[in-house]
């Protein structure tokens, strides 16, 4: 299992000052529906928005349909059509700490998959980790937050298929209550994880929430 939580900082840019955080820096209303979600582990109670959805709400949306897992191909390019996401993926391996690959300042616009992990499609949990935005303006995983639930993330995968995934919950978690065993740990689908900055924003302490977006493999 992976630990850690994942420190992603507004990457630097040109310009004077600290520009504002984005409308897009927390989840939207609606978008959390934590026990739509098939994990290890219960999202967290204390600081967390994932509770935020109403019960009912949650009961009268049928789940994602699960179909077979795919083989192993490296992934090549995510598109999140409503959010109008469309970037590439590269590879990469854990951070020193142990936590998941987090893009440097070069590769803001891209999305770093885990390739030490499972691929998107295969059996298991796929995690994609993208920056939120940069002191210029939007980057790889802008808007996650907004994404609802039930709308589909698409990966292109080096072997020429692609992976269709529908969105089960959005959640964001306080850096200092980022549930590990929830996000990283291990399930018996095909699923996915997508991993962004959130929350609240300082000059000295970068973001202090995470937002993660969960969802299985439907196509």
């Amino acid at each position: 299992m992976l630990a850690g939580l994942v420190a992603l900082q507004v990457v630097p840019g040109p310009g004077d000052g600290v520009r504002e955080a984005r409308s897009s820096s927390s989840i939207a209303e609606g978008v959390s529906r934590p026990h739509a979600v098939d994990a290890p582990a219960a999202a967290p109670d204390s600081g967390s928005t994932a509770g935020a959805a109403e019960e009912s709400s949650i009961s009268l949306r049928p789940m994602a349909k699960i179909v077979p897992p795919m083989t192993r191909s490296e992934p090549v390019r995510v598109r999140i059509p409503q959010l109008g996401t469309d970037v590439r993926v590269f590879g990469a391996d854990l951070e020193p700490d142990g936590g998941p690959p987090s893009p440097s300042e070069e590769n803001a616009m891209r999305a770093a998959w885990y390739s030490g992990g499972v691929s998107p499609g295969e059996r298991g949990t796929a995690l994609l980790v993208g920056h939120l935005d940069t002191y210029d303006g939007p980057a790889a995983f802008a808007g996650l937050g907004s994404l609802e639930p039930g709308r589909t993330i698409e990966i292109d995968r080096a072997d020429g298929t692609t992976a269709t995934f529908t969105v089960d919950s959005v959640e964001q978690y306080p850096i200092t209550d980022f549930p590990d065993k929830r996000v990283y740990g291990s399930v018996d689908t095909p699923q996915l994880r997508l991993i962004t900055c959130g929350g609240r924003w300082t000059k000295d302490g970068g973001y202090d929430s995470n937002i993660v977006a969960y969802a299985r493999l439907t196509g």
